[in-house]
């Protein structure tokens, strides 16, 4: 496979063979096939899905493409000639860009230092005041008005910084552009800026590989859909010439049930394992909650209404204080995470890179974490003590892994996931607090977390869900709190649930 640092000249506009070609690559690590044979032609101006379960080989495609990694084998031709960048920036310097899914930010710089210094050959020639103004001529130019470019990345929301991820690989005007579950944490407003950008950049003959697990956006953005499983590609669609079954089915490798589990009967008599009145925080304002034994509570509302702050609060990761806090009988007048944990809570954040993984550890010791204050941290022995009941979490929900050894960053996005919602599956829990946890996972993977969260509430354990996806809440919860400013305005229980009772309630169209 040659190099290719330099910009190919090609006319997009006039172009009717493929801009990209994949042909026959595969990728090992040590004994482990991530691709094998997977062969693709992309053309100028098209959107080509790539669609797969967890670990199908679908992002390890995308990082070969945009110079992350290298293929062990095989080929990749960008206009007819072999491509192989040496890194992401070559890549972006020839015309391969990428949005990746676990962010490539870097969260002490600002956004105006991660949007210039991505082209820059260096810092010498680097302005902080130039790089201001560039900045914000960059995200006008991509309709982002929101976002200023002085903020540290680290003080941005989760969706935020996933709009500056994307538009990062926008702004460097690629023939090619990879997105990489691009929309997994975007807000429904993101999502149709997303698209309105995907639409232009194709106009105008760029080409798009789009690899994501949501049917529903395939549906409407991608002309064609590419199908992987375990490494390879077996099946390819053309827009309109698709069933969700049938995707679903090529990706399995067999047929999926659909649809969401009913919630678990409550029983009348039930305890309350967490009651909070007048609860106080940053972004939280008064917010009231109350949450029986094997009750899952959704949390719903518009972004920025305190939802994610509320469960931040509720698990002592920030200062909070309330008029009455209860958690398993127990009042709080002050709460840590440590603390939280020892009173049988536990909590699946938003951000599984930044807050609920050590991708350095193993999957074991990830799995261990909550714990080894209390048991005395020993490494390879306390993983092989732990061994039976670590493999049954694992096994329960389906992780691809090579093993309890095996590093946790070299899992895909959605088995990552499912790792730090398995570390509370086989331990004493009364209340789960749970930030958005099927998001960025693929149907099955969703199917298997939907069955846990149920069989958590079967046995007792009280669920706290905040979802951006309100068909999950209306189906899979006994009551839904929607959140307007800070606090609850309204509770909607179970006969009474659904979507657009939901949605008017998030905009403040209640009687309060």
């Amino acid at each position: 496979m040659g190099n290719s640092n330099n910009s190919v000249a090609v006319d997009l506009s006039t172009a009717t063979e493929p801009i990209l070609q994949i042909i026959n690559i595969h990728k090992t690590y040590g004994p482990i096939t991530a691709v094998k044979s997977a062969t693709l032609d992309i053309y100028p101006g098209e959107v080509v899905a790539i669609s797969g379960e967890n670990g199908a080989g679908k992002s390890t495609v995308g990082k070969i493409l945009a110079g992350a990694i290298s293929a062990t084998s095989g080929e990749v031709l960008f206009a007819g000639q072999p491509f192989a960048p040496s890194s992401v920036r070559s890549a972006r310097r020839a015309g391969v860009a990428i949005a990746f899914q676990e962010l490539s930010l870097v969260p002490s710089w600002t956004v105006a230092e991660n949007l210039v210094l991505a082209d820059k050959p260096s810092f010498r020639s680097f302005s902080h005041p130039r790089a201001q103004l560039e900045a914000a001529q960059m995200l006008e130019s991509v309709g982002i008005k929101h976002i200023s470019p002085a903020s540290q990345v680290s003080t941005l929301s989760l969706a935020d910084r996933q709009l500056i991820e994307i538009a990062r690989a926008f702004l460097a005007k690629p023939k090619v552009l990879i997105l990489d579950e691009a929309s997994s944490s975007l807000l429904p407003e993101g999502v149709r800026w997303l698209f309105e950008r995907i639409r232009e950049f194709t106009a105008k003959g760029g080409a798009v590989v789009y690899v994501s697990h949501r049917l529903p956006e395939l549906k409407e953005i991608a002309d064609r859909c590419v199908v992987m499983r375990d490494g390879e590609t077996v099946g390819e669609f053309s827009r309109g010439k698709w069933e969700n079954n049938e995707l679903i089915s090529l990706m399995a490798g067999r047929s999926l049930e659909h649809g969401y589990p009913t919630p678990p009967a409550l029983a009348t008599d039930a305890a309350l394992v967490l009651d909070v009145e007048k609860l106080q925080a940053i972004g939280v304002n008064g917010f009231d909650l109350k949450v029986r034994a094997g009750e899952i509570v959704g949390l719903a509302g518009l972004a920025g209404q305190g939802q994610a702050e509320a469960l931040q609060a509720l698990f002592g990761a920030s200062p909070a204080k309330a008029d009455r806090w209860i958690v398993s009988g127990k009042t709080i007048t002050h709460l840590e995470p440590s603390a939280a944990v020892k009173l049988g809570m536990s909590f699946v954040p938003e951000d599984r890179k930044r807050d609920g993984l050590a991708l350095k550890l193993s999957v074991g010791e990830n799995l261990l974490l909550p714990w080894v204050k209390w048991s005395g941290f020993g490494g390879k022995a306390l993983i092989k003590r732990s061994s039976s009941g670590l493999s049954d979490v694992v096994s329960r929900l389906s992780v691809k892994t090579a093993g309890l050894g095996q590093p946790a960053g070299a899992l895909s996005g959605g088995n990552q996931q499912k790792l730090v919602f398995g570390r509370w599956l086989n331990s004493s829990r009364t209340v789960i607090l749970l930030h958005d946890p099927t998001r960025g996972v693929d149907v099955r993977a969703k199917q298997e977390l939907h069955a846990a969260i149920m069989d958590l509430a079967s046995s007792g354990v009280g669920v706290v869900w905040l979802s951006t996806e309100v068909e999950e809440l209306v189906h899979m919860c006994h009551q839904v709190a929607v959140m307007y400013d800070g606090r609850v305005v309204e509770v909607l229980m179970q006969g009474e649930l659904s979507a657009d009772k939901v949605v008017t309630a998030s905009l403040g169209i209640v009687k309060l």
